[in-house]
């Protein structure tokens, strides 16, 4: 007779949800395309692929042709003629000193100043608060023509109101011509921006002081610490974010900021002591229709800029405190 192995009744009543389970237990695939997202993504990306990447890619393909938007003619491929003829250009290397001076002056009017403004406001009560912030924005959203025109109507060199200042106090025993005197004409230019953008970095200082807890201001002066010492061990580390911030749209806009006044005021003069590397773009795309060289001046500082901006990147992932 032949023998059967007798299993438990609990594994017979069992088998069949066992073997349901493994029938539901199926292999899914690791990955597995939802299109869905990107549907709505879509029209941004391509107004972004459209306005941003496309005139990029373009500059870069015009940096080694030769061409002067005349209709009817051809970009003429050239290599790196235009590369060359920049890096042996006295006023490209001109318009990057220019550039270096308006980027490290602009520093003390994007964080230095701006800093003390607003921390010597921020205790102020909340009406006085609001009404100083006001003030100091206002320049910064006057536009850059009706600015411009205010300032040469100011430093007029015949009949200018600062220049009867400096006359009538004795400064000075002629008028001075501000925009056409070399070294005075770019200071005039630095001064014009910085005056602009402190209203824009004192707001963000202040914003950035809003949020701090003042909890910590109040263990602080139990502790005996004084404003100085609040100021460098709370006040600073906690507005790092915006510090790095503003350090890094001071350098990266410094030119910018500058184009316009430069543009309605000097034109670059004189001999060239006012340009930076943004008006010498300008400059060689609609003065001298020389479309290669301007992007080829273009993608040099696309370059340069992009290396600045990964640094203080690193520098910001580095030296930053994030109150959590």
């Amino acid at each position: 007779m032949k023998k059967f192995l007798k299993l438990p009744a609990q594994v017979y009543t069992l088998a069949p949800d066992i073997e349901r389970a493994g029938e539901r237990i199926k292999p899914r695939p690791k990955f597995k395309f939802n299109y869905k997202p990107w549907l709505f993504l879509l029209p941004a990306l391509v107004l972004i692929a459209f306005w941003l990447y496309r005139p990029l890619a373009e500059t870069v393909y015009y940096a080694f042709h030769s061409w002067g938007m005349v209709p009817g003619t051809i970009p003429r491929f050239v290599g790196i003629s235009n590369f060359t003829k920049l890096l042996t250009s006295k006023d490209f290397f001109t318009s990057i000193g220019n550039t270096v001076f308006y980027i490290v002056g602009l520093l003390p009017f994007s964080v230095i100043i701006p800093l003390f403004l607003a921390s010597a406001t921020n205790d102020l009560p909340s009406k006085a608060k609001n009404f100083y912030r006001a003030l100091f924005f206002i320049p910064m959203i006057m536009a850059p023509v009706a600015t411009a025109t205010i300032w040469r109507w100011l430093l007029n060199p015949s009949s200018g109101l600062i220049n009867q200042l400096i006359v009538g106090l004795g400064i000075s025993d002629t008028n001075i011509s501000f925009f056409l005197t070399e070294g005075v004409a770019r200071m005039t230019i630095l001064l014009i921006t910085g005056w602009k953008m402190i209203g824009f970095s004192t707001l963000m200082f202040s914003a950035a002081l809003t949020g701090i807890n003042r909890d910590y201001f109040e263990a602080a002066r139990l502790d005996g610490a004084s404003k100085l010492r609040q100021f460098t061990t709370i006040t600073l580390p906690l507005i790092s974010p915006t510090v790095i911030f503003m350090l890094m749209m001071s350098i990266l806009f410094a030119s910018q900021w500058t184009f316009a006044y430069i543009d309605l005021l000097t034109q670059g003069g004189p001999y060239g002591t006012t340009t930076n590397i943004y008006y010498e773009m300008y400059k060689y795309g609609f003065s001298s229709l020389n479309v290669g060289m301007s992007s080829a001046s273009a993608v040099i500082f696309f370059i340069i800029f992009g290396i600045i901006a990964l640094l203080l990147n690193r520098l910001s992932a580095r030296f930053v405190f994030y109150d959590n």
